[in-house]
């Protein structure tokens, strides 16, 4: 179950000579509402992508390939930077009035997954600008 503004838990991967598994969500064992969406991006060297909130939707990131530096803020102005790693699975958590931005600050692009719990919807898309200075 994910509780407060922001939750980061580590993954377990699961290796053997065919190469490694990670699951990401578990939407019955984690509560996990199951109307949003799925979506992949990259994140290109020396780029940066987000810095906005929802009122409503939840996200949960996590990096697939290369590495990309979380930041969040909750709605009281608590910070944290949390490194996203493909080489060490790991969940971020995001939920309503948290912001957050996703940045690379390797040479090669980082591949990031994310779940949305509510679809993106053009005529009301709950995205909120707000800068994160870290």
């Amino acid at each position: 179950m994910f509780k407060g503004p922001f939750q980061k838990d580590t993954l377990k991967k699961h290796s053997d000579p065919r190469g490694e598994l990670f699951e990401i969500l578990r939407f019955k064992d984690d509560k996990i509402p199951g109307e949003g969406y799925l979506y992949c991006f990259t994140i290109n060297s020396g780029q940066r992508r987000g810095d906005h909130y929802h009122t409503k939707k939840q996200e949960w990131f996590s990096c697939l390939s290369g590495q990309a530096v979380v930041l969040i803020e909750d709605k009281k102005g608590k910070k944290k930077k949390i490194v996203l790693d493909s080489k060490k699975p790991t969940l971020i958590y995001c939920g309503p009035h948290t912001s957050h931005a996703l940045y690379n600050e390797l040479k090669q692009p980082a591949v990031v997954i994310s779940y949305g719990s509510k679809q993106h919807d053009p005529a009301d898309p709950d995205t909120f600008k707000k800068f994160i200075e870290y």
